[in-house]
């Protein structure tokens, strides 16, 4: 298993660092620039409100797939035509209540279109991982790794066109790069479903037995209500920052720009998490294999973000820069405060996995139901007052808090059994990591070459400390098939 998920994991990481780097450097951050930060942040804020609906649309089958199928691999065709059914009635419920809410509380009128635009791309992008799921599900990690990131190889296609091409220039708006995601997302949809097909999944005309889906609205509930409350933490801040403070959709173009790099981070820990939940649910009843695959997991993730978030810490001006065109200590602060928040986000991706694998959605609800007030009292609270500021503190508090209660139960209950060294090394790792990335700041006038070594150096000294244990990629044979 360890082996599988080395092999599978170093290619996940090293495909989406290096296309998503691509994508955020080169097209997303363009579009930001070439739109404007007003124009942006009100993309923004309006994809942040159909995600807050999304709960609906994925309604946890993607969790319930991947477990269900990774669990019955001789059996999957049994409820796939009847998880197809249910996953195309909640998408239609997903796209009317969001239409209800508009319409009843008055919410962006003017921009309907826009909005109905987003939800189909919603729409599209959940069905992909739908597909997804049940690849994963079926042990074809690498295809899974794949598609993971063929949607933004299409989107730095497409983006690149419009561009830097002189005859497309007329598509640079918030509408034109809407309509290319729809196309990369939807190409990525049908390549996945031919997948399946090739390999000898039937896929009939969907059906719908309320009875027979019965059992499985009942199991995918708690997924839901997962999604809902990790949702209402993560994206109802944005919402609050167009709704109270002045020049909102401009705040909240300045809050996307300081969350790029988290948010592209973050695609790499959730294709992590997806590919560990797998894993997790194949040895979810070996507590001895699911306690070395999960301390194998935490040090490597913890080992790479680390380094990124030092790296980024020490050089949040220049990266603001570069990026964006702005020295401004306002900009940089909040940049800090957020990538500060993603270590413990980062391993939130893990604890998820595992949480489900094993069957502890209840806890893991309650949990995120807790993240979710926390977010939402403090940001009432603080918003006002310290602006994005105040925001990026809650978000700092509440990722944290989550990773916290997560370990606690964990350790109580026994389900797991992580010895203190494993924390102690990712202390000593942290503060050795401050010490790199200063000692480097300090003394190495071109920042790009300061930048690299700290991320490398911090790198080194995680398999110094043999949290990234190499011997492991080599020595340990694959378990996924003999489970």
């Amino acid at each position: 298993m360890k082996k599988t998920f080395a092999i599978n994991i170093v290619l996940l990481i090293g495909l989406n660092l290096f296309v998503k780097a691509i994508y955020l450097l080169g097209i997303d951050r363009q579009f930001q620039l070439v739109l404007g930060t007003t124009d942006y942040g009100l993309y923004y804020k309006l994809l942040n409100f159909t995600l807050l609906f999304q709960f609906i649309n994925d309604f946890g089958i993607q969790n319930y797939t991947n477990r269900f199928v990774s669990q019955n691999r001789a059996n999957v065709e049994n409820n796939f035509n009847q998880l197809i059914g249910l996953k195309i009635l909640l998408s239609l419920l997903y796209a009317i209540c969001i239409v209800l809410f508009i319409l009843v509380f008055d919410y962006e009128k003017i921009q309907l279109s826009l909005i109905l635009h987003l939800v189909f791309n919603q729409i599209l992008i959940s069905a992909v991982f739908f597909i997804r799921s049940v690849i994963s599900g079926l042990g074809y990690y690498k295809s899974d790794s794949f598609l993971s990131i063929l949607d933004r190889i299409l989107l730095i296609i497409f983006g690149a066109f419009i561009l830097w091409y002189p005859e497309l220039k007329q598509y640079l708006s918030v509408q034109g790069f809407v309509w290319i995601q729809t196309i990369s997302i939807g190409s990525c949809l049908v390549l996945a479903v031919c997948f399946l097909l090739i390999k000898g999944i039937r896929i009939n005309w969907p059906t719908v037995h309320f009875m027979k889906l019965k059992p499985i609205i009942k199991a995918c509930i708690p997924f839901s209500l997962i999604f809902l409350f990790s949702t209402m933490y993560t994206k109802l801040d944005v919402l609050l920052i167009g709704k109270w403070l002045e020049n909102g959709d401009e705040q909240a173009g300045i809050y996307a720009a300081s969350m790029r790099i988290f948010e592209a981070s973050s695609m790499v820990s959730l294709a992590f998490g997806s590919l560990l939940l797998a894993m997790f649910s194949v040895l979810y009843k070996d507590v001895d294999k699911l306690t070395e695959l999960l301390k194998m997991a935490l040090n490597l993730l913890f080992a790479f973000t680390i380094a990124l978030v030092m790296s980024s810490c020490f050089y949040a001006k220049e990266l603001m820069n570069l990026l964006y065109n702005q020295n401004n200590n306002y900009w940089e602060f909040i940049f800090c405060l957020l990538m500060l928040s993603f270590l413990p986000a980062s391993l939130n991706y893990i604890f998820g996995a595992l949480f489900q694998a094993i069957h502890k959605e209840r806890q893991l609800f309650l949990f995120y139901m807790l993240a979710g007030i926390i977010s939402f009292v403090l940001n009432v609270y603080l918003i006002k007052s310290l602006q994005l500021i105040g925001v990026a503190y809650v978000t700092v508090i509440t990722h944290s808090f989550l990773f916290g209660i997560q370990i606690i139960y964990l350790q109580q209950k026994q389900i797991i059994h992580l010895k203190s060294v494993i924390w102690l090394k990712m202390i000593f790792l942290m503060f050795i990591a401050y010490c790199v990335s200063s000692l480097f700041k300090s003394n190495v006038d071109d920042w790009r070459i300061g930048m690299t070594l700290s991320l490398v150096g911090i790198l080194f000294l995680a398999i110094l400390l043999k949290m990234i244990d190499l011997r492991d990629f080599i020595r340990l044979k694959s378990e996924v098939e003999s489970s």
